[in-house]
């Protein structure tokens, strides 16, 4: 499209790898020195990594030019294949064999033929040059590795060359791939352009393309370099787009303005100025602008002033320490009147611990019936008490009193009873309700009642005392 209004007698920037115009870096060329050193002395696997962008692709193609006088170069675009049949077919069809219709192992025996029949060729062997080697899955690495065992006598017959992105490296890394990995006998790498290198690409693809003046200046240059990092993709990309649009624009020449706007049409970013202001609201730099950038102004702003003035300070005022001045009226207590505690909450319910040695004065356990026997109040009174003003005290109800026709004797006196050790009356006796349903008795036996018990148990007394 603007290859006419320039003059121009092909498009200088492809955006495919071309050696068309091929300009050798620095990093390039040790990274095809190395892997043609590789493939030639028989070294093992060469791989080439790098960055997305950095032209993977165009030293593929530049290898494939060097070894096609010796080898048989099998390219393989990308490395994404499915299965070994699937890799076994690619490299068939890129070697004229038949491909359609076979089978893994018939694909594998007319592949070991093809590399007997090299020797009557006088070729040295077949390079299979992989791009895009990253995809390959594991499986497919082992085959490439099994591929390079047809070997005569004093060097393999089949080379691998693998070329790929960053996360390449990695993958060769996993333990499964220790035997491919020990293989690998070079390892080259590309690295982003310099700006010097930059403007000796772009000069020299509008010089190949048949300009008869410059096109780029200095500090289109400079812009391309800076936006684009020094990846010839994205310096392809940005040179072929401000090539359009100065076309559109009727520009014959391109500056630094030219390729940011380029660069921000690729990017969908806002177009940069390309006027600036020089009124005189721009002659100093201690200036601001207040208001919208519409022309017209509404009946509010128009009592603000649009423009601001700074006046100069010199350097003593601006280094003197800013003191406040004195404040006539006192200064201002802020009170919050809905501050609230914190720590003020009301628990929806507490739970309520008993203790039977505390004091049972308290409400929540007056009405806990209680069992005591004279002797135990005596003691309690004298400890808690004296012996001139003894305490009154009293004990918990033992648990087994709240069961149902249980009738517990109650006697709260803390005074000194004179009980002997053979009085009986302290003792608690425990009779059944009237209400409760008793079993049958024998009829020749009647029913105890409470004196007997006590004669049973002073007859006790006596004999163990």
């Amino acid at each position: 499209m603007y290859e006419e209004f320039f003059e121009l007698s092909h498009r200088p920037f492809p955006s495919v790898p071309s050696l068309v115009g091929y300009v050798e870096t620095e990093s390039h060329l040790e990274a095809i020195e190395t892997l043609l050193r590789c493939v030639r002395r028989d070294e093992g696997v060469g791989t080439l990594i790098s960055a997305p962008g950095l032209g993977k692709s165009t030293i593929a193609l530049r290898l494939q030019e060097e070894l096609e006088t010796d080898f048989e170069v099998v390219r393989l675009n990308s490395g994404h294949c499915g299965s070994r049949r699937a890799l076994l077919q690619a490299i068939a069809y890129e070697l004229d064999l038949p491909c359609r219709g076979l089978e893994e192992g018939e694909l594998r025996i007319q592949f070991a033929e093809y590399v007997e029949r090299l020797e009557s060729r006088r070729m040295m062997g077949i390079v299979i040059l992989v791009d895009e080697a990253n995809l390959l899955p594991i499986r497919l690495m082992e085959e490439l590795r099994l591929l390079t065992n047809f070997a005569s006598k004093d060097r393999s017959r089949v080379s691998v060359v693998l070329v790929g992105n960053m996360s390449l490296e990695e993958r060769l890394a996993s333990p499964y791939l220790m035997s491919f990995n020990q293989r690998v006998g070079a390892r080259a790498y590309l690295q982003p352009l310099t700006t010097a290198e930059v403007a000796n690409y772009v000069r020299q693809q509008i010089q190949l393309a048949g300009a008869s003046q410059t096109i780029f200046d200095d500090s289109a240059i400079e812009a391309i370099a800076q936006r684009s990092q020094g990846v010839p993709r994205l310096v392809n990309q940005i040179c072929d787009h401000s090539l359009l649009l100065a076309a559109l624009g009727d520009e014959t020449t391109l500056d630094a303005d030219g390729i940011e706007e380029a660069w921000a049409d690729l990017q969908r970013l806002p177009a940069p100025k390309r006027q600036i202001r020089t009124d005189n609201a721009h002659t100093t730099d201690s200036l601001i602008e207040f208001g919208s950038l519409e022309e017209t102004k509404s009946e509010s702003s128009a009592e603000f002033p649009s423009v601001v003035r700074f006046e100069e300070r010199s350097q003593a005022e601006a280094e003197e320490e800013f003191t406040p001045e004195a404040a006539e009226e006192p200064e201002v207590e802020l009170t919050f009147q809905n501050a609230t505690n914190p720590f003020d909450e009301q628990f929806e319910k507490e739970e309520v611990v008993l203790d039977r040695f505390a004091s049972l004065g308290d409400q929540e356990v007056r009405g806990i019936r209680r069992v005591v026997s004279p002797r135990n109040s005596e003691i309690a009174a004298f400890l808690v008490g004296s012996e001139k003003n003894l305490a009154e005290v009293e004990m918990v109800q033992p648990s087994y009193t709240n069961a149902e026709g249980m009738v517990v004797s109650r006697d709260f006196s803390t005074h000194s009873t004179g009980f002997s050790d053979l009085d009986d009356r302290d003792i608690i006796v425990i009779d059944a309700n009237e209400t409760k349903v008793e079993e049958p008795q024998h009829p020749k036996m009647p029913a105890p009642r409470r004196r007997t018990y006590r004669q049973l148990f002073s007859q006790l007394r006596r004999q163990h005392a």
